[in-house]
């Protein structure tokens, strides 16, 4: 089951008795279990009856324990473990035994992080797999972002206007947390209002915020040095880290070098090809056609060197990345 299958699913009073959350998007697993702690436990009740549990922490007989309590004043009881994987193999083994035995007024939720296809196949998992509902939690790539804000900003009964939702997500980035922090505000701001325009974003979201890693990929893109490196400055001044950086770059020279070797075909659109929205796709050709081929791999391995000197070198970082942007600028 995908997250927003799972949302409509709560949102219809659908909730299974027992959920395994996996995946990298720690921040969509936190936001689906409390709004199914929403509709199972009153806000009032949650002391009695909402227990957090983590895996490094606890055992099987603790988590049996408390699942297997009767709820106070409620009908049902909502129990989560966080990092399942830190579980024994002993405890591991224990819980899988128990599970088919979960008592009708508990809700257990379990999570992992993304499992391998060797972890998948383990006797462990495989059997959860067939007893749980489970639902996986990927990464959102660029392109399900501007979707996800639309749906964010639906939660508070707001609309967003398309053009602010690409300035949005140009300022902040793809840190759900950090998007959803910006909403928060983004929503206050407008108040009575129903829909949140390009301005609100500008005013809320502030200028601190326009000068971050994407700007910086462009301005590599559009060969401005004396942009990139004011830029950079400004992100070191934010706590930016230099291997953050150094990734975000390498990502964009390898959607760069995607452009140049992307031939149209029916059913293969570049937004698909580079996994970003159709507003963002438009920017490539452009800055894909002011490098060649070699140059753009010349630019990876330069990203790599860099990324070994920040390990090694006594060079302040701050002057390793401003040789980096320079020489990205200048290949």
């Amino acid at each position: 089951m995908k997250y927003f299958e799972l949302l409509n699913r709560i949102k219809s009073g659908k909730i299974d008795p027992l959920y395994h959350f996996t995946g990298e998007e720690d921040f969509l697993k936190e936001e689906a279990w409390r709004k199914i702690s929403t509709v199972l436990v009153p806000e009032d009740l949650k002391i009695f009856n909402l227990d957090l549990l983590h895996g490094s922490e606890t055992s099987a007989v603790e988590i049996i324990s408390k699942v297997s309590t009767a709820p106070i004043n409620s009908e049902k009881r909502l129990v989560v473990v966080f990092d399942l994987h830190k579980l024994s193999p002993f405890y591991k083994d224990v819980l899988l035994s128990y599970l088919p035995k979960l008592p009708d007024f508990t809700c257990l939720i379990l999570t992992s992080p993304k499992l391998d296809d060797k972890a998948k196949k383990t006797k462990f998992y495989s059997t959860l797999n067939k007893l749980a509902t489970t639902v996986d939690f990927p990464r959102l790539y660029d392109d399900k972002i501007p979707t996800w804000i639309e749906a964010k900003v639906r939660e508070y009964g707001k609309k967003i206007e398309g053009k602010a939702v690409q300035v949005l997500h140009q300022y902040v980035g793809n840190n759900l947390s950090d998007l959803a922090h910006e909403i928060e505000k983004l929503v206050r701001y407008v108040g009575d209002r129903e829909s949140i325009n390009s301005s609100d974003v500008d005013l809320v979201v502030g200028l601190s915020k326009t000068h971050n890693i994407f700007q910086l990929n462009d301005a590599i893109g559009e060969r401005d040095c004396e942009k990139g490196l004011e830029i950079l400055k400004n992100l070191f001044l934010l706590g930016e880290k230099p291997g953050t950086v150094i990734y975000r770059l390498a990502e964009h020279l390898e959607r760069l070098i995607k452009t140049k070797n992307f031939v149209p075909r029916k059913g293969a659109s570049l937004s698909s090809i580079l996994k970003v929205h159709p507003y963002y796709a438009q920017k490539y050709p452009s800055q894909a056609g002011n490098f060649s081929q070699e140059e753009l791999e010349k630019g990876l391995v330069l990203l790599y060197q860099t990324d070994v000197d920040l390990k090694s070198s006594r060079m302040p970082d701050k002057i390793v990345m401003e040789l980096l942007v320079y020489n990205l600028c200048h290949l």
